[in-house]
């Protein structure tokens, strides 16, 4: 008889908790591990991405809504190496840079090293393939906000360069959306008197939106839209 065995003959009590607590110790390591480095649950909150998420039942929701599980693994920094960067189209959940307590998620449209203009209510992407730039398809915008993307108010036409490790970032519903234009601070134009605040580092990135799960019926995968394979 070994001196497991021995303990657990002569002190079957105590043996029992340290078993028990031992257990309670690897699920939680396991949970925390999971949640840390590979998936999280996330509750949608707010109309800012409406209709893509937080459309239910044809109204778009104010409030909590929509269940997702987050792929945390897919941006994380694995001893310093990425097994993807973030692309244009993913739906990323992220902490705004002036209150990283937050949890916002929105659209990633430009990239490191671009150019993002908004002009007459579009998006426009220069980028070494198209050094004159492009209109971005945005076939996941509904009808209210096709066409009505707009910087701050008392700007016109508005050029973003996309500083090196930082992302340019927007919501789908595009008239209630805190974002990249608004520097994540609400519709004020003097919360932008820094041209960096409009961009996102890729060190407050979560993760990205992989699956809605609640409701029950609106379960989905999210993909990327179709102009990934055009840029």
């Amino acid at each position: 008889m070994n001196s497991i065995d021995k303990l657990r003959a002569k002190h079957p009590t105590i043996y029992f908790l340290a078993d028990l607590l031992l257990n309670i110790f690897i699920v939680v390591l396991l949970v925390y591990t999971v949640r840390t480095y590979l998936i999280s649950p996330f509750q949608v909150y707010g109309p800012s991405m409406c209709d893509t998420l937080n459309n239910i039942n044809t109204n778009c929701q104010d409030g909590f809504g929509e269940y997702l599980i987050v792929n945390k693994a897919m941006y994380y920094p694995f001893f310093g190496h990425r097994f993807g960067a973030p692309q244009r189209g993913d739906i990323i959940v992220f902490r705004p840079p002036h209150n990283e307590k937050d949890f916002y998620i929105k659209r990633i449209i430009g990239l490191p090293g671009e150019t993002v203009k908004i002009q007459d209510g579009k998006v426009y992407v220069f980028n070494k393939e198209h050094e004159n730039g492009w209109e971005l398809p945005e076939d996941y915008l509904n009808d209210t906000n096709r066409g009505q993307t707009f910087p701050m108010p008392t700007q016109g036409a508005t050029t973003y360069d996309v500083p090196k490790d930082t992302y340019f970032v927007l919501g789908d519903n595009r008239k209630k959306s805190s974002d990249s234009r608004t520097c994540f601070k609400g519709l004020s134009l003097r919360d932008c008197d820094d041209k960096n605040n409009h961009f996102l580092p890729i060190n407050l990135i979560e993760g990205k939106a992989w699956v809605v799960l609640w409701p029950f019926n609106k379960l989905r995968l999210l993909q990327n839209p179709a102009y990934q394979a055009n840029q």
